[in-house]
Formats: structure tokens, sequence, C-alpha cells
């Protein structure tokens, strides 16, 4: 059933720098609002104070219930080693 790690519906990549550490808050925020809104995809952002490289990635396929049957599944391959 499972031929490794098995990934929720959403995974996001993210790389973020920031000059401090209330600029990253903010932008982690920015990020979150535009996620909420359906506007965070692959992209590029940044400004004077922060920047961020972004890759949203969503499985259609996967679900709530089918992660954890195969997140069960890897779990027992893995102990049986």
């Amino acid at each position: 059933m499972v031929e490794g790690k098995p990934v929720r519906a959403y995974r996001l990549t993210l790389m973020l720098e920031a000059d401090s550490i209330r600029e990253l808050a903010d932008a982690l925020c920015g990020l979150a609002d535009r996620a909420e809104r359906g506007e965070l995809a692959t992209g590029v952002t940044g400004g004077p104070s922060s920047g961020c490289i972004d890759e949203l990635l969503h499985d259609t396929a996967q679900s709530h219930e089918y992660y954890h049957a195969q997140l069960r599944e890897y779990l027992k391959t893995r102990a049986a080693t």
C-alpha cells in the first residue's frame, strides 16, 4: 500500500529570511493570510526587511483518512525492520 513516507494533501516548501524576528513573524502572518485566501502557490516575494521563496503543493487525491491509513501502514513496515 505504501512505498515511502506518506505526505499530507498540502505541503509547503519555504525558504524565508528576515532582518529581525518581528519581520520574520510578519512575513509568516502574510503567508498565512495569502494561503487562507487561496493566493499562495509558487513564487518569490520580498521587501526591504524580508524575502521568501515558496512552493505550495496540493494532492487533490489525498484525504485525511487515507493519509492516516498510509501512515499506519508505513509505521508497521518501519517497526518490522
